[in-house]
């Protein structure tokens, strides 16, 4: 068993066939303390000033997955469709560009951009700008693309970084764990945390486990369904958006997300029987790896794709999926906005 897996056998008790037993882990009680300390300390020291856009952060108390990156993508697609000027700003994670901030582009390596962005980028056109100071990120997108709201992917403990509005993602399935902070749980900031955020959003179907943690805090609930299928295209910086995917049957399933069941699950509510193939969060992927039968369909996340891109086969395929909100959620952008544009 990996570590992760342990982990997550001992966070998520509930959901990962943990011992209830074993959740508390106390010799980790004193590291659980420092973080907490840590956490409010930076919290506290950082004061920074309003830039001249809208920033709203989407990202979690948790560790892994929840949802956040497919519910910036839709928002900034519907941005888009108002009129706006959207763009995303990332950290980047398991990308180390030459200079920052980093413009990324069609042609960028996720070596250097992270998977993240340069998948959004890909799948919704926006500009987006990296780098390990977000501000730095949001002011390029500003000055250089004239960007007139910002989109943060993740960041909700980037304290450096203003923010004009915090939405936070849970996952619908696995909530908030065993309740406890770093590493003696999965959460990056206390539950409390909820209660200052904008708007908390489960994703998931009504009912979850998240719902029952979280309470009366839990604003909307979103769904991600199966929206479109890609290929890479020859040129390995575009993707063919097809109107439909391999046959339905028996596939290797690949993802490297946060929750990879999620994935495989959605997989199999479509009708493909899975062949499970469960990835490290961000694992850059060599061609090895994935070099099986030949003929049955790889069926892998848009994040997963974009870094197989330069080996990529045509019996592989990329599943996009796309945040599904009520409209009421739009109507709260569109109030905030509002209010920040009034004189």
């Amino acid at each position: 068993m990996s570590l992760e897996d342990w982990l997550n056998k001992r966070w998520y008790p509930a959901t990962e066939g943990g011992d209830d037993n074993g959740t508390q882990l106390p010799l980790l009680a004193p590291l659980e303390l420092a973080f907490r300390h840590g956490s409010r300390w930076r919290k506290q020291r950082n004061k920074p000033a309003p830039l001249p856009v809208p920033v709203i952060v989407v990202g979690n108390i948790t560790v892994g997955g929840a949802g956040k990156t497919p519910l910036v993508a839709e928002l900034g697609r519907w941005l888009k469709e108002r009129g706006r000027k959207p763009g995303i700003i990332s950290r980047g994670y398991g990308g180390r560009a030459k200079h920052y901030p980093y413009d990324v582009t069609a042609q960028s390596h996720p070596l250097e951009s992270g998977d993240e962005p340069l998948m959004l980028h890909l799948m919704t056109g926006l500009p987006v700008m990296v780098s390990p100071k977000r501000v730095e990120a949001a002011e390029a997108l500003v000055e250089q693309h004239g960007c007139d709201v910002i989109l943060s992917d993740d960041g909700l403990q980037h304290y450096g970084l203003w923010r004009s509005m915090e939405i936070c993602v849970v996952d619908g399935h696995r909530g908030l764990g065993n309740g406890h902070l770093l590493p003696r749980g999965p959460l990056r900031e206390s539950i409390e945390r909820l209660s200052s955020v904008d708007m908390v959003v489960v994703n998931g179907t009504a009912g979850t486990l998240a719902e029952s943690q979280c309470g009366d805090k839990v604003d909307f609930t979103m769904h991600l369904e199966p929206a479109r299928w890609h290929q890479f295209n020859l040129d390995q910086t575009s993707t063919l958006k097809l109107e439909s995917g391999p046959e339905v049957g028996p596939c290797h399933g690949v993802a490297a997300i946060g929750n990879p069941q999620r994935f495989f699950n959605a997989l199999r509510a479509i009708g493909f029987t899975v062949m499970e193939m469960p990835f490290p969060d961000h694992h850059q992927f060599c061609q090895q790896e994935l070099q099986l039968d030949g003929v049955t369909p790889v069926i892998m996340t848009m994040k997963d794709a974009v870094k197989c891109r330069d080996f990529w086969q045509t019996h592989w395929w990329a599943l996009e999926a796309r945040a599904q909100l009520p409209d009421l959620f739009y109507q709260r952008i569109h109030q905030h906005l509002e209010s920040f544009d009034a004189p």
